[in-house]
C-alpha cells in the first residue's frame, strides 16, 4: 500500500494544481483525465481492504466517483465469488428512474445545491454496500449517500476514498457512523501562494 500512496503522492506533487485553502485540482489523472493505471492500483487496494466484508453493491455519487467505484468492483469481483456491481447515484432524478429515494445537497465545487437520487429497484436489505469516491472533502456528498442506502434497508460496511482532505470536516462527519474509512491519501494543507501541498503521516 505505501507504494501506491507515494505513487499518488508524487503524481499530486507533480501534476495537481492549488486553486485555494479549499480546493485542489487533479483534473489531469483523476476527475477529467484519468490515468487508469493509477486508479486500477487504487482499486486493488480498496478491494483487497474490503475483502472480508461480503459486500454485495458498490455505491458512488456521479460523476466523480465512477471510474474509482468501477475499478474497486473489477478487483473485488476477482477476489470474491460475488459478482458486485457498480451504483452510480444520479445528480438530478432521471425520468427514467423508478421508485427512487431522494437527498439534497450542497455542492462543494459547483457551489450549488443539487438532488442525489438512487433507486430502490437495486437496493434492499439483503445488500452490504460499500461507499466509494475520488474525494472526501466536506462529507456531505458521502452523508447524502448514507441516507439514500439506509432508506432502502441495506447495510453499509465501509468507505474508502482516494484523497480525503483533513481539516475540512468530512472525517469527523462520517466517524460518526462507527463505520471502517480507508483514506488512500490525505492532505493536510494547501498553499495557494505556494502551491505547497501539505500531506498527512498515515500510518
Amino acid at each position: 500500500m505505501e507504494e501506491v500512496r507515494k505513487e499518488f503522492i508524487e503524481k499530486i506533487r507533480k501534476e495537481g494544481e492549488v486553486l485555494s485553502t479549499d480546493f485542489l485540482k487533479v483534473d489531469s489523472f483523476l476527475n477529467h483525465q484519468i490515468d487508469t493505471r493509477l486508479i486500477d492500483k487504487a482499486g486493488r487496494l480498496i478491494a483487497e481492504k474490503f475483502r472480508d466484508k461480503e459486500i454485495t453493491k458498490v455505491v458512488t455519487a456521479e460523476a466523480g466517483g465512477n471510474i474509482i467505484a468501477y475499478a474497486t468492483t473489477v478487483h473485488l469481483n476477482e477476489l470474491t465469488p460475488r459478482q458486485v456491481p457498480v451504483i452510480y447515484a444520479k445528480k438530478g432524478v432521471p425520468k427514467t428512474m423508478k421508485d427512487q429515494t431522494v437527498q439534497k445537497i450542497e455542492s462543494a465545487t459547483k457551489e450549488q445545491e443539487t438532488e442525489l437520487a438512487l433507486s430502490r429497484e437495486y437496493l434492499n436489505k439483503e445488500d452490504k454496500v460499500l461507499i466509494v469516491d475520488d474525494f472526501l472533502y466536506t462529507g456531505l456528498t458521502s452523508e447524502a449517500l448514507v441516507g439514500l442506502i439506509e432508506s432502502t434497508g441495506a447495510d453499509i460496511v465501509g468507505f474508502a476514498f482516494i484523497i480525503a482532505k483533513r481539516n475540512f470536516g468530512g472525517l469527523k462527519r462520517l466517524k460518526k457512523y462507527d463505520l471502517p474509512i480507508f483514506t488512500l491519501v490525505e492532505i493536510e494543507k494547501l498553499d495557494p501562494e505556494t502551491g505547497e501541498i501539505t500531506f498527512a503521516n498515515q500510518s
